[in-house]
């Protein structure tokens, strides 16, 4: 769950969901619980400065910030962690 903690750690400190970040359900839709594309940005330049990873191009837009449990999945294939990675478990 490293990524998923990063997640809320960003989300919390460079977005507007400040302390609500921590009690979102890792499934909830992140745009209807208020992130701006702005803050999405922001959570973004952020996760990569603190896991040293470089989201490609092609994998940047809305659909990264679908969910807490996504955007997580994401950074677990970049940062190789396999227990948490996109599709694992599937």
């Amino acid at each position: 769950m490293p990524c998923e903690h990063a997640v809320r750690e960003a989300l919390a400190r460079h977005s507007d969901l400040g302390a609500t970040a921590h009690e979102l359900p890792a499934d909830g839709d992140l745009y209807a619980a208020g992130l701006t594309s702005l803050a999405s940005v922001r959570v973004m330049l952020a996760l990569e400065e603190r896991l040293s990873v470089e989201i490609p191009e092609e994998r940047i837009g809305r659909a990264l910030f679908a969910s807490i449990a996504h955007l997580s999945g994401v950074l677990a294939e970049l940062t190789g962690d396999r227990d948490q990675a996109v599709g694992a478990g599937r």
